[in-house]
């Protein structure tokens, strides 16, 4: 349990309680956003633990940092910038943009690549369906024969998917690894009636709502 980490996300309100629905039309009691960061101090933070993760799991065996759009774009340079000041390695960003350009510096991407034989980790915040994450890798190969080596998220929100585990499912289709900087179900343990600075930030109440939407949507890990 990466309890820096966890406190890092209430600290900087990446992590928020409340009612929302995600991408996959999920109504959850919680919401997790790197969208929230917006400054020099917890970016930099974030590429950080990012870094520590890429580096112990994939050493230096990568070339670029890939983020898709929107919320991986500034995520992707954090990382870089992180990689480089905490693990010693200066690797590459890209991003992809929604609607290609068609004047100046056109395309679909902007950074180093894609082309062929580059080796690319892709972070993103979390990971519920894989949609995005799928739409972005057939985006990548449609332009180039390259080498995704995996995927980094900050949390594993541990859903299922169509029938189960959607990590599972999504690795199993694709051949590409996800790896979370934390899982959600450690997040919630670790906050569970825990002031951080004074505040409780998951009482009872939130608690028993967590429990009941992954009661509906949570995938058991074997």
């Amino acid at each position: 349990m990466n309890k820096k980490f966890i406190e890092y996300l209430v600290r900087n309100k990446v992590l928020k309680f409340g009612d929302f629905t995600t991408k996959s039309g999920r109504k959850t009691p919680y919401f997790i956003t790197t969208g929230a960061l917006n400054s020099g101090k917890s970016s930099y933070e974030l590429g950080v633990f990012f870094a520590q993760k890429i580096s112990k799991t994939f050493g230096n065996d990568f070339d670029t940092v890939f983020g898709p759009a929107y919320k991986g774009i500034p995520l992707a340079v954090s990382v870089s910038v992180g990689l480089y000041r905490k693990a010693k390695m200066d690797k590459t960003w890209l991003f992809d943009r929604k609607e290609a350009k068609e004047h100046g510096d056109r395309g679909a991407f902007v950074g180093d690549g894609p082309r062929d034989g580059q080796k690319i980790i892709m972070v993103d915040d979390v990971f519920t369906t894989g949609g995005t994450k799928d739409e972005a890798i057939k985006k990548l190969k449609s332009v180039a024969n390259l080498d995704i080596k995996g995927i980094v998220i900050a949390v594993d929100r541990e859903e299922k998917g169509a029938e189960k585990n959607a990590i599972k499912e999504f690795e199993a289709a694709t051949g590409i690894k996800v790896h979370a900087v934390e899982k959600v179900s450690s997040i919630f343990k670790y906050l569970h009636n825990r002031p951080i600075d004074g505040q409780v930030y998951v009482d009872d109440a939130i608690f028993a709502a967590y429990r009941e939407y992954m009661k509906q949507y949570g995938a058991k890990y074997e």
